[in-house]
């Protein structure tokens, strides 16, 4: 599958801003943080529907945090687990020098936010705590949801 991830150029800071004071994952981050967020460049994508844009393997250091659509989460060729809106994306290749655990295609186009180190290392450290704890829990009740799936499946 070719990538074709397409970075939005012409959205202005100030509706970047409205964008992520909408956000439950910068919600506790102070008005300045939310500036510094949306004048960051490159920031927002677009990923067309059927488009691979995390590879199992590969080594990438960022994270996306999706605005619209869906993906689907693939492991060793099996289907894993499917994303929408609200959800973090490539949470473990973003924190951790690993390589992706998992393949991500988009089931429908998507718009999202994606963040490498770098963009992340230049908010102050506070704004960094904050959204790291929005992610982790995120992924505890990701987690409590497959449990809760795979607990579901092993029943039936």
């Amino acid at each position: 599958m070719i990538l074709s991830l397409q970075t939005l150029k012409k959205l202005s800071s100030f509706k970047a801003f409205e964008i992520i004071n909408h956000l439950p994952l910068f919600c506790d981050l102070t008005p300045e943080d939310k500036r510094l967020i949306a004048n960051e460049h490159n920031l927002f994508c677009f990923i067309p529907k059927n488009d691979t844009f995390i590879t199992q393997g590969d080594m990438d250091k960022c994270f996306y945090l999706l605005l619209s659509g869906s993906a689907k989460v693939v492991h060793d060729c099996i289907d894993f687990d499917e994303l929408s809106a609200g959800d973090v994306i490539g949470v473990i290749g973003f924190i951790r020098d690993h390589a992706r655990t998992a393949s991500v295609t988009a089931v429908k186009d998507i718009l999202a936010m994606k963040f490498n180190r770098g963009q992340f290392k230049r908010l102050p450290a506070n704004a960094r705590e904050s959204i790291k704890d929005h992610m982790m829990e995120e992924l505890v009740r990701r987690i409590d949801r497959l449990n809760h799936k795979f607990h579901s499946e092993m029943v039936e």
